[in-house]
């Protein structure tokens, strides 16, 4: 009879997800779905989003950019910054983008505005991401051994210079700046 082998923290060895690649696949996932979104946004013009919306998502870039950051820089607070942020950025997308059109942050694309398919399409792959994210980011969280992990030890963090120059930090930053520079030149 074959035996399961367990590691260190309680999981089966061989069929368990590694919540710390989770996590890097997910950050991967939405920095792709994040800048296919802001890009369409640049397509569609600055006219086509309200101030509040598109203030509101100039500001969500810092919490995007610095979810990936600390992602990929390894440090102990990322699962726990990545399941609050991706669940809390999918659910303002939700509100944007979602429900039906009203007087504040609207932007609605799926209640017969002639939102074109690709808009739909951003927004949704965009929505799925951060929810990833979050998910990916609970994950991470509970093998390392739950909240206390975020306060108290964790995997070696790398520096900071290095996790900034990590491809997905740098598309990230670089895509979304350039984004912001073009869409406020059309504003």
């Amino acid at each position: 009879m074959a035996t399961i082998q367990r590691s260190s923290s309680g999981t089966s060895s061989s069929t368990a997800l590694d919540g710390d690649r989770l996590l890097h696949a997910a950050a991967w996932l939405f920095t792709a779905a994040v800048l296919f979104h802001n890009s369409d946004h640049v397509r569609r013009g600055a006219d086509a989003v309200a101030s509040d919306v598109f203030w509101a998502g100039s500001l969500s870039i810092l919490l995007e950019v610095g979810v990936v950051a600390l992602v990929f820089l390894g440090h102990r607070v990322a699962p726990l910054f990545a399941a609050t942020t991706g669940f809390s950025l999918a659910a303002g997308y939700v509100l944007v983008h979602l429900l039906p059109g009203r007087s504040w942050l609207s932007d609605p694309l799926f209640s017969g505005g002639g939102a074109e398919v690709v808009s739909q399409l951003a927004a949704s792959i965009e929505i799925v991401a951060a929810l990833s994210l979050g998910a990916a980011g609970l994950v991470a969280l509970r093998q390392r051994g739950g909240l206390t992990s975020a306060s108290s030890g964790g995997p070696s963090a790398r520096t900071w210079s290095r996790a900034l120059t990590h491809p997905a930090v740098l598309a990230m930053g670089v895509g979304n700046l350039v984004i912001l520079v073009l869409s406020l030149a059309d504003r």
